[in-house]
């Protein structure tokens, strides 16, 4: 990936979108380590059992995201700048966690692979991969700005 000189860059990865997919009807196998969730919290916890939460916005489909104020924001080797929950409904559907650099995105990719085996690479992306189970989907994508 190449970066223009004088352009600050910061890296937004969005890894662990885990959709709970209780919606699609499609029979799926488990992947090795595929989680029930995150963080001590299982996909489909309600909200109101997860207090205190900080408000930290919306994504682009409209599912209303929130921190866990004091959580350790690490994922292996990584160093986080965020893990954002997803709440669709009132339930947990989603996880992502952040980083702002290359060397982290690898991190948190080394540990991916290491929990969940190498993954099916994502089409038209170099170092983007998937694993789809039985109740998540786990995406390890890189997300970069420039400003």
């Amino acid at each position: 990936m190449g970066f223009k000189r004088g352009h600050r860059t910061i890296a937004v990865v969005l890894f662990m979108c885990f959709a709970f997919l209780f919606c699609t009807g499609v029979e799926l196998a488990a992947f090795p380590g595929e989680p029930e969730g995150y963080g001590g919290v299982t996909w489909g916890t309600r909200i109101d059992a997860l207090k205190p939460l900080r408000y930290a916005g919306t994504d682009g489909t409209g599912v209303a995201l929130y921190e866990r104020p004091g959580e350790e924001l690490i994922y292996g080797r990584a160093k986080l700048i965020a893990i954002e929950y997803g709440f669709e409904n009132g339930r947990l559907t989603t996880v992502t966690l952040k980083v702002d650099s290359l060397l982290q995105y690898l991190l948190m990719k080394e540990e991916a692979f290491k929990r969940y085996g190498e993954g099916k690479q994502l089409a038209g992306h170099e170092d983007n991969y998937s694993w789809s189970g039985e109740i998540a989907e786990v995406l390890l994508m890189d997300k970069f700005v420039v400003s």
